[in-house]
């Protein structure tokens, strides 16, 4: 694989944008992150060499849909705009632009389901194992990365709850996300009422990370923890945020005496 054609392209792509956005260079730089955090997964599962690059280019185009997404509704969110995954799969394989970033054709499958999946609530259990596999690499580094997005938005007026902090404090949790929470599961977008929600909702990403050296790179970065230290002035979301941590912390000690 070409990285630095992958790279050249995907620049050329980005540049196309409105590069004084704010939201164009965050989702720029997240790509170039993911792309490195889904390399050491994929490092730290011992796939080959040529699978190691395969990630690498699902991380670098996981989000392609998301600036045509920006420049055309001028938001980040799906629900609201366009699915985002969905829209980066057509545009790469749909229209055929996967060619402008690779010339080998052999695995367009795995690439467009990985990209077409990478925000889905569940994938679906028709998948290969090879399928699934990139599917939850790619998941995972999104992920991560997602905690470092939220934590080191935290305290900026421009954060990505859109609301200042001492409103965020006085939030409440919906009944329906603390349930879905108490499953370890994550949480359904529909079902977030509050900003509060979403904020929990990040923190119930971490209950479906697929690989132990995931865990391991949420831990060295620390951007997790720092969203678990966010203390609420609403007592009974405090309450429902002590539940979180120690959810959390009981799922680490179980798949630390597992060896997951």
């Amino acid at each position: 694989m070409d990285r630095h054609r992958v790279i050249q392209r995907f620049t050329a792509y980005v540049q196309k944008f409105d590069h004084t956005d704010a939201g164009v260079v965050l989702k720029y730089e997240h790509s170039m992150r993911v792309s490195r955090i889904i390399e050491d997964i994929a490092r730290g599962i011992s796939l080959s060499d040529g699978d190691v690059n395969l990630a690498w280019c699902i991380g670098v185009l996981h989000d392609i849909g998301r600036f045509e997404q920006l420049r055309e509704y001028h938001t980040f969110i799906d629900y609201r705009s366009v699915d985002h995954a969905k829209y980066g799969a057509k545009y790469l394989f749909g229209e055929g632009h996967i060619r402008d970033f690779l010339t080998d054709a052999s695995e367009d499958d795995v690439i467009r389901l990985a990209v077409g999946l990478h925000n889905v609530f569940q994938l679906p259990c028709e998948l290969t194992p090879r399928q699934r596999q990139f599917c939850q690499l790619i998941r995972d580094a999104d992920k991560i990365d997602i905690f470092r997005v939220y934590a080191t938005h935290l305290e900026k007026p421009d954060n990505v709850w859109h609301t200042d902090l001492s409103r965020l404090k006085e939030q409440p949790i919906s009944d329906a996300v603390m349930a879905q929470a108490r499953r370890m599961r994550t949480i359904r977008t529909e079902d977030k009422k509050t900003r509060m929600d979403f904020y929990a909702g990040v923190l119930c990403l971490y209950f479906e990370l697929s690989y132990a050296v995931s865990r391991e790179l949420v831990k060295e970065q620390g951007y997790y923890e720092k969203l678990l230290q966010f203390h609420s002035r609403n007592r009974q979301t405090e309450d429902r945020l002590d539940e979180i941590r120690s959810l959390v912390k009981c799922l680490g000690n179980q798949q630390d005496q597992d060896g997951l």
